[in-house]
This record gives C-alpha cells, sequence and structure tokens, in this order.
C-alpha cells in the first residue's frame, strides 16, 4: 500500500520499557506455545529510514486528529466511508482505491496531482454518508492539504479544480456566496458539488454527492453547496488549532512519542487489510476509520481510550487493565459477529466470525488485553487471525 509504504521503518528488535505487568496473564499464558507463525513477537525499537519523508507522514497524522468528522459537519453524516487516509502524494492519495475501495477523490486527474501542487506537504481524507445503503444516502468526503507557503495552497487550488473533475461532461462552475473565492464544480447528473477552497497554507477540498437524488433524477444543488459550505467552515475552524510545522523541522517530528507503535504488530509486505496505513491517531483521529463513529466514541469514553496504533491490526490504550477487559469484551460483542474458540494457549481471547451484509468486512476478528491495551486484529483466514492475535499479544507481554 502506498500509504502503508511511506511511513516505512527500520525495525531493530530491543529491550525496553512498555505496558504494565499482570501477573495473573503471565501465569495462565505460556508464550513460548502459542502459534505466532511469521510474525514477530519483541517489542520494535522502530527507526525511521528517511526521517524527512516520515515527517510528511506524521505530519498528515496531525491534521487527522484535528480535522473534523463528516458528523460534526451534519450530524445526518452517520456512517463513515471506508476511504480514509493520510497521503503525501498523489498515490497515497488513492491508496484506498488500491485496496479495493472507492478513493474518496479519485475523480481527480491523478497524472497531473504533482504537477498540480507544487509546496505540498501531507494531507488526510475522510467522509461519510447518511445511509449505510449509498444508493439511498447523501455523502460528503472532506481533505485538508497543507502546503509550505499561502501562495502555494492559493495557487494548488485554482489547479486542482481545473483538473480531473472540472473536466467531466456535464460539469459547470458553482458559486458560493459564503466563500466566494472557493473554485467550485457542479455536474447535475451525478448531483455531485466539489469546492477547492484555500485559506493560508490549507486547501479544503470537499465533495458533496447526493446519490439518491442522482437515481431519482432529482436536483438539488442549493442543499449540496450549503453542505459544502458547511463543510469548509467546519474544517477551516478546526484548522486555526492545527499549527503547521514548517518544512526544515519535518524531520524532528518524533515517529513513536507514546511507545505505542514498538508494541504493535508489524503489517506483513504486500497486506492490504484495512486500515491500509501505519501510525498513531489519537481517540478523536481514530473515530475516521471507524465504521460507526457513535458506537466507537462511547467505547473510547466508557474505557478511557486516548491513543490508537495501526500496524498488522490495532492496539488501543485504555484508561486501565479493567477498562481493556472491558473494551475487548464490548467490540467482540458487536451486531453480527458469532463467537468462535480462541487460539491454542491464549484462552482470555475473543474471536469472533461475521455473519452479515456487508461484502467489505473480514470474515474473522479476534481481540485481547494485556494490562491497559487492548489489541485487534482480523484477517480472511482463521490460522492468520489466530497468529495475528496470538504474536501481538506476546509483544505486548514482552514490552512489560
Amino acid at each position: 500500500m502506498a500509504a502503508a509504504a511511506a511511513v516505512a521503518v527500520s525495525v531493530l528488535v530491543s529491550a525496553g520499557c512498555g505496558s504494565e505487568s499482570h501477573a495473573a496473564e503471565e501465569q495462565s499464558v505460556d508464550l513460548s506455545k502459542l502459534d505466532t507463525g511469521n510474525y514477530g513477537t519483541k517489542p520494535r525499537n522502530v527507526q525511521a529510514k528517511n526521517p524527512a519523508q516520515i515527517g510528511k507522514y506524521l505530519e498528515a497524522l496531525r491534521i487527522g486528529n484535528i480535522m473534523p468528522l463528516a458528523q460534526d459537519i451534519d450530524p445526518a453524516l452517520t456512517h463513515n466511508v471506508p476511504d480514509v487516509n493520510p497521503f503525501t502524494s498523489g498515490d497515497s492519495f488513492l491508496a484506498d482505491q488500491l485496496a479495493g475501495n472507492a478513493a474518496a477523490f479519485g475523480w481527480l486527474n491523478m497524472t497531473e496531482f504533482d504537477a498540480n501542487t507544487p509546496g505540498f506537504i501531507a494531507g488526510f481524507q475522510t467522509g461519510a454518508r447518511s445511509n449505510e445503503d449509498s444508493a439511498i444516502s447523501f455523502e460528503l468526503k472532506d481533505a485538508v492539504m497543507v502546503f509550505e507557503s499561502d501562495d502555494a495552497a492559493t495557487t494548488a487550488a485554482s489547479a486542482l479544480a481545473r483538473s480531473g473533475f472540472g473536466k467531466d461532461e456535464g460539469t459547470e462552475p458553482a458559486h458560493s456566496t459564503t466563500y466566494p473565492s472557493a473554485q467550485i464544480a457542479w455536474t447535475a447528473k451525478d448531483q455531485a458539488l466539489a469546492s477547492w477552497y484555500a485559506t493560508g497554507k490549507f486547501v479544503v477540498l470537499a465533495l458533496a454527492i447526493n446519490h439518491e437524488n442522482a437515481m431519482l433524477h432529482e436536483s438539488d444543488q442549493p442543499g449540496l453547496l450549503s453542505l459544502s459550505d458547511k463543510a469548509i467552515s467546519v474544517t477551516v475552524d478546526r484548522l486555526k488549532a492545527f499549527q503547521p510545522t514548517p518544512k526544515d523541522k519535518l524531520a524532528d517530528l518524533p515517529l513513536d512519542p507514546q511507545g505505542i507503535i514498538r508494541m504493535t504488530l508489524i503489517r506483513p509486505a504486500g497486506d492490504s487489510t484495512a486500515f491500509a496505513f501505519d501510525g498513531t491517531l489519537d481517540a478523536h483521529g481514530a473515530l475516521h476509520p471507524a465504521d460507526d463513529p457513535n458506537t466507537t466514541r462511547a467505547l473510547f469514553d466508557k474505557t478511557g481510550v486516548d491513543l490508537v496504533s495501526y500496524g498488522a491490526g490495532q492496539v488501543v490504550r485504555t484508561r486501565d487493565s479493567a477498562a481493556a477487559a472491558t473494551y475487548v469484551t464490548d467490540k467482540g460483542s458487536a451486531k453480527f459477529q458469532r463467537p468462535v474458540d480462541p487460539p491454542s494457549g491464549l484462552p482470555g481471547a475473543r474471536c469472533v466470525e461475521y455473519h452479515g451484509p456487508s461484502k467489505n468486512e473480514f470474515p474473522f476478528r479476534c481481540l485481547a488485553a494485556y494490562g491497559r491495551y487492548a489489541a485487534e486484529v482480523w484477517s480472511t483466514q482463521k490460522q492468520d487471525v489466530y497468529q495475528r492475535i496470538s504474536a501481538q499479544y506476546a509483544m505486548l507481554a514482552n514490552s512489560r
């Protein structure tokens, strides 16, 4: 995955500090008897191969932590879409599409992306729709890009607006009285309205679509324009709290300041599982890739989650060991999930098989807690999910 490759790290095994110890778990789980396959079981000393490039990626994750959810813009947008990722290039902008999903801004002309965006540093994209069934929903996809200078952002907004979407047949310009400087394109056939708005070093990209109206051959440009304006307004307001990292300081951004990536199972080469990016997001940022942000937020609040690390699965840091156990129980009891036996040697793991309508859901999922950390992994194969959770548990235990 392009996005995952952007944060590639050199892995050095080292002893180190980490999660709190759990004597009862150590007595009941013999790590040497776990089937961990080819996955690592020791904490890693993560070190950037290219600090400047990794710094751009970390900047993208920083943007994700302050970006509004689509639901923050319109409460009806309750179903997050899968195309969420940090990006540092046109290729990583399309990373989720490479994983088999529809990229949020796949309508952009990526062959011209680099030429259109000189001075581009990093960005983050997110989105949601009003119904699980896209055919009867309206949708908002929102992205922020940060540039080296105000002029670079202004130039890029105009160039991007002239490329890709704006060239589609039947597309015509539209105008916002709230944001008269925004570059806006409207396609009546698809009931889609795209806006590019430059503010300081940022470009906000908003794509508002009414799929149901398109199917019914009804039109509501004012409604989509209002949604786009609201997306710009809320996003710009959130950006006031974000201080871009100077280009010459990007290499100084810490890769693992909380010491959680070192305890997160590394993604195998070529792996294309869900959440096709690596790194950490805070409790707000981690709501972007959540299918149901309301349920996830409630669980985070209940268990005191403040940090989530992504790799070959995800590790969440909860309030304490009791909260971690609660997280595993609650997350493993979701709708359409049927319990299956845990892997051999790890009786405390909670494993489930999905039986539901979603074609994008991984069939197997396992969770386990160690200290204040709760780990979750998923796979298309039961044996693989068993090996992943066993290795992830061992890695957390070896980090004490």
